[in-house]
């Protein structure tokens, strides 16, 4: 028995009868269990059964995915997966009659959504027609792909009915956007893969679930007109919606001409800074929520070429240890950062590097580096051969050291479940309690009464 699994499907179990308010007594009576039954099951002493899970979902305003915590496959903090790993798992695809590409496996953790696959093309294809009639194109998936290119690779994508075609080499990069159709095929009998790092964003999981309980007409009601000219309007009107104001209210409220807020939300006029703090104070919001995104892809993706990425000495430029590059990414997912590490230094102290997000390295070129990290109060280390990849946690402190020659490094850096607004409520809600909801099995109430103020620790 995963002991520290059975303790978060205590501490879930907890969180869901608090929530619906029953204590131990009132779920046992709800569930036609005994007490001790309850109370085994918070306290992680015995297993939560699949019948009882079906009927507190029969019973209560709950789901079964409700009840089940996150595995945590990465005890040390970091999973490793070695080339060898990773060539076992390869497998080849056929499509329209021939061998179109060999898939394997890289590192991936139970614990973030990433997908990332290294990707040999076989088909070869002369020249950089977009309407070459054997690439063979697939439907676009609802994942993000982050694609690094290895070698000659043709990036076919398509936009509004029309089909376009980009000659990648070694370094370019793109960030495509979900359900966006393209394909992939090597130039001109030269070898060529990419490593493509599909991953979920924001609507992926209980989100998508919840678009898909509302339905087809509701669930495309969200898409308001987030990037066209009048996006501002748009998300102000949206912003309205929720408070229940009516127009005359909130121009009131806000102490701006009714002729003008008409205008804001028709888009024909376009609210200033000042504006905007008097707008979202009186709608009990934060600024930010009246800001769309501004739109940064052309025809669905962005492109960096290797001559065009940006890049820095880190953490000084006298004597760097690192020199890092931003590859393509997008506005609309803000939260992933796909980066190119080249590893000089050989002191793993002047190198530490941690990120809030959770990462994804792969190694690159002909050169070994070596991996160590930090957690929970342990020092790891681990020397990794070209072709080898890992995953870190968030926050995880960690190095990367040339062995013999300097190395390179592709790392892909996104958001997990607490990115964007959830980060930002984490914040408000202070780490004290951040810390117990980790852990929290108490009922939300002392049967004996508390009548005297006290720190929770």
């Amino acid at each position: 028995m995963d002991v520290g699994y059975q303790r978060r499907v205590g501490a879930t179990f907890r969180e869901v009868i608090n929530g619906l308010k029953r204590n131990s007594l009132a779920a046992a009576a709800d569930l036609g269990v005994s007490v001790e039954t309850i109370d085994d099951i918070i306290a992680g002493k015995c297993r939560l059964t699949s019948e009882l899970i079906a009927r507190a979902a029969a019973i209560w305003p709950v789901n079964e995915r409700d009840f089940f915590p996150v595995h945590d496959d990465a005890a040390d903090g970091a999973i490793v997966m070695r080339a060898v790993e990773s060539e076992k798992t390869s497998r080849t695809f056929a499509r329209g009659g021939i061998d179109y590409y060999e898939y394997r496996d890289t590192a991936m953790s139970r614990l973030a959504m990433f997908r990332p696959e290294w990707i040999k093309m076989l088909h070869s294809v002369p020249g950089t027609d977009q309407d070459d009639p054997t690439v063979q194109w697939n439907s676009g998936h609802f994942l993000y792909q982050f694609t690094y290119f290895i070698g000659a690779v043709n990036y076919y994508y398509s936009a509004e009915g029309r089909r376009y075609c980009a000659a990648m080499e070694t370094g370019d990069s793109v960030s495509g956007l979900p359900y966006a159709p393209h394909s992939f095929a090597c130039r001109d009998g030269a070898p060529g893969m990419i490593l493509a790092l599909t991953y979920g964003g924001r609507l992926l999981g209980d989100a998508a679930h919840e678009l898909g309980a509302l339905g087809e007409s509701l669930a495309e009601r969200y898409a308001f007109d987030a990037s066209g000219p009048h996006a501002s309007g748009s998300l102000l009107g949206v912003q309205l919606d929720n408070t229940g104001f009516t127009r005359e209210w909130l121009a009131r409220s806000a102490g701006i001409p009714l002729a003008h807020l008409e205008d804001l939300l028709a888009g024909v006029a376009t609210a200033g800074w000042e504006e905007l703090g008097t707008l979202a104070e009186a709608m009990r919001i934060n600024v930010r929520d009246l800001l769309p995104v501004v739109p940064d892809t052309h025809h669905g993706v962005s492109i960096l070429r290797r001559r065009d990425v940006p890049r820095w000495p880190y953490p000084d430029g006298d004597s760097p240890h690192y020199v890092i590059g931003a590859l393509a990414g997008t506005r609309v997912c803000p939260s992933s950062r796909g980066l190119e590490i080249e590893v000089r230094g050989t002191d793993a102290s002047r190198g530490m590097l941690r990120t809030g997000l959770h990462q994804y390295c792969y190694v690159l070129g002909s050169e070994p580096v070596r991996l160590t990290w930090t957690y929970d109060e342990r020092t790891c280390s681990r020397e990794l051969a070209p072709g080898d990849s890992l995953y870190l946690k968030p926050f995880v402190s960690h190095s990367f050291t040339s062995c013999d020659r300097p190395g390179r490094i592709l790392a892909l850096r996104i958001g997990g479940k607490v990115a964007g607004d959830a980060w930002l409520e984490a914040a408000a809600i202070g780490g004290s309690s951040l810390r117990r909801l980790t852990y929290d099995t108490a009922q939300w109430y002392e049967e004996a009464g508390t009548t005297a103020r006290r720190e929770i620790l």
